[in-house]
């Protein structure tokens, strides 16, 4: 676990997190995408199509924006050219609602969005959205579309052509967010933090914290009940993440997955089609352009699970870690911080004597199974 890694733990997180590592050949590279290399760009589905587009790259040179938009078929495993978006932009914000695909804010938008109509192919300007800025989240649930600016959430009603006010978020977002809906519930990824939020009752809820590496910029998608975060930065941009890790909020748990086969990145761009997530473009400091396709089918059923009991919890003096026969254990402060490390070797007691009541986690490892569990200390 990486100093960042460990500094980015949310206060006060009571949950139980069981990570997993299973072996997977889930990911199959499919055509490159249209365009060319490029990060920070747009991605949505609309019915069994996919669409990608917009984005920029800023190496050396210029700050290059674009415009191109393009639709994958799945079935023949094609990118077919559509009508370019209004204006260069990137960092835009998107959802999808029935038959159309929705962006708008980011980089040269201000708040205006744009409606695509894949049949006749058009873009059409849209109610503007109250506020906008770049690199901020889109979200669609139950027939509606939601955008979110800072701590208010707002949701658009593609009817009527309005957007409404709805419960603010309990949090203050980072930017280069992820989300993913599921059902009636859409997920919030922000550094480590996940939010649910319950469009039925327009409420937020705290999940388990996300114990991967990548704190922003990752792609995301949602297939057969559970959501996918894939890649992105760790701290900032120079350190980049290959992890893919799969939510099950069912049992509000996080499984680590094989590692992503293309290269690591961050900003890439990610949707779903029926029961296939699919992730492109993105950046290393080199722009891509290849695309993958999930298939969670093909996920080789080897799941592995420490079967391990840490008590007394509450403890005071010290907790015993039974069920590991060897591995490593760490005491991590609710700010994340390691407070207190060592190596297990059969039924082992773990000494915290020295530490002030309060909330802590134990992190478990042995070979490429992890456990995070929560303590407290009396």
């Amino acid at each position: 676990m990486s100093i960042l890694k460990k500094c980015f733990f949310s206060f006060a997180l009571l949950v139980l997190t069981i990570i997993e590592t299973k072996a997977s050949s889930a990911w199959n590279q499919k055509a490159h995408f249209g365009g060319v290399g490029r990060h920070r760009g747009t991605g949505l589905c609309i019915g069994n199509r996919g669409y990608m587009g917009l984005g920029h790259y800023n190496g050396a040179g210029p700050n290059v924006l674009f415009q191109d938009w393009w639709e994958f078929d799945p079935s023949s495993n094609t990118w077919t050219q559509k009508a370019n978006y209004p204006f260069p932009s990137y960092a835009a914000a998107s959802f999808a609602i029935g038959t159309k695909g929705y962006v708008g804010t980011g980089v040269s938008a201000g708040n205006n969005f744009y409606a695509f109509d894949p049949i006749a192919n058009t873009w059409t300007a849209i109610q503007p959205v109250p506020l906008g800025t770049t690199d901020q989240v889109g979200f669609s649930v139950n027939g509606k579309g939601y955008y979110l600016y800072g701590t208010q959430l707002y949701e658009y009603n593609a009817d009527l052509n309005t957007w409404t006010t709805k419960a603010p978020v309990p949090f203050s977002p980072s930017s280069w967010c992820s989300s993913f809906t599921i059902g009636e519930k859409a997920y919030i990824k922000s550094g480590l933090s996940l939010y649910e939020y319950k469009s039925t009752t327009d409420e937020w809820t705290v999940r388990a914290i996300f114990p991967g590496l990548a704190t922003g910029g990752s792609a995301a998608f949602a297939v057969k009940g559970k959501g996918y975060i894939v890649t992105g930065y760790i701290g900032w941009l120079s350190e980049l993440s290959g992890e893919v890790w799969e939510f099950d909020p069912a049992t509000n748990t996080w499984n680590q997955l094989d590692d992503f086969p293309g290269a690591n990145r961050r900003f890439s761009s990610g949707f779903a089609i029926g029961d296939k997530g699919y992730v492109g473009i993105g950046t290393t400091g080199t722009n891509m352009r290849d695309f993958w396709e999930f298939d969670e089918l093909l996920e080789l059923d080897s799941e592995q699970e420490l079967h391990v009991k840490v008590y007394p919890n509450p403890a005071s003096e010290y907790c015993i870690v039974d069920g590991m026969k060897s591995g490593d254990y760490a005491i991590i402060n609710s700010s994340g911080c390691k407070l207190i490390s060592g190596k297990i070797d059969g039924v082992t007691t773990v000494d915290i004597s020295n530490l002030s009541a309060g909330i802590y986690f134990i992190e478990l490892s042995e070979g490429n199974m992890r456990r995070v569990q929560t303590i407290v200390i009396e």
